[in-house]
């Protein structure tokens, strides 16, 4: 987390039209969390875009009038087909407990499966980490450098960063290594043509304009 993440905000009228406050540029949101009882506020929709595009997952959010709060980033919600945002929630986060976030995966290098013709297939692209706040990456780097053809790797083959630990199970599937899958799928559909027109039932087309005739 860096220290320099601060995001500014402003106090929301929970009575306030939702959808002037929208085209008046703003996006609604709301910080929460143990023992708070939460504030309401707002953000500029280009200043929230930058900040949530330059900044990490937990940092925090300066509310005009009620203070300086440290946060998690919870949730964020967007328009149709994934347009412009219209909410979000941070969750508020003590700087001395541990709490569980989620970051994204950052995949590296050039498996040694490639090599001889593999190809890599994330299976997740997101995971969630315990630990202090201090201490959260913006993200967690995988080198699949070592990861052979056939290869599958689970988060207990992966060490997470110093000082945090998995929130979820050490069996979960993260990446793995095969053939190109491209093949089989074609192998499907010509399966599938050779089913929908079987030999000695295909009917010349002049044949069929002789019938209409």
């Amino acid at each position: 987390m860096s220290t320099n993440d601060v995001l500014k905000a402003q106090f929301r009228d929970k009575s306030a039209p939702l959808g002037k406050m929208r085209r008046d540029g703003f996006v609604p949101g709301v910080v929460y969390g143990k023992g708070f009882d939460g504030v309401d506020i707002m953000v500029p929709k280009q200043t929230l875009s930058s900040f949530f595009h330059n900044s990490g997952k937990v940092f925090e959010v300066q509310v005009e009038g009620h203070g300086k709060h440290l946060v998690a980033l919870d949730d964020v919600q967007r328009g149709h087909l994934g347009g412009d945002y219209i909410h979000f929630s941070f969750h508020k986060v003590s700087a001395s407990e541990k709490t569980t976030i989620t970051l994204p995966i950052h995949f590296t290098g050039e498996s040694a499966g490639t090599k001889e013709g593999g190809v890599v297939y994330p299976v997740i692209h997101e995971v969630e980490v315990r630990g202090l706040p201090k201490d959260f990456p913006e993200f967690i780097e995988i080198d699949v450098t070592e990861l052979g053809m056939n290869g599958h790797w689970t988060l207990k083959d992966i060490t997470p960063p110093k000082g945090m630990e998995w929130a979820h199970s050490e069996e979960d599937s993260i990446v793995s290594c095969h053939a190109p899958r491209v093949k089989a799928v074609e192998e499907t559909v010509e399966e599938v043509t050779a089913e929908a027109t079987p030999e000695g039932e295909i009917t010349p087309v002049e044949d069929s304009e002789k019938q209409a005739a």
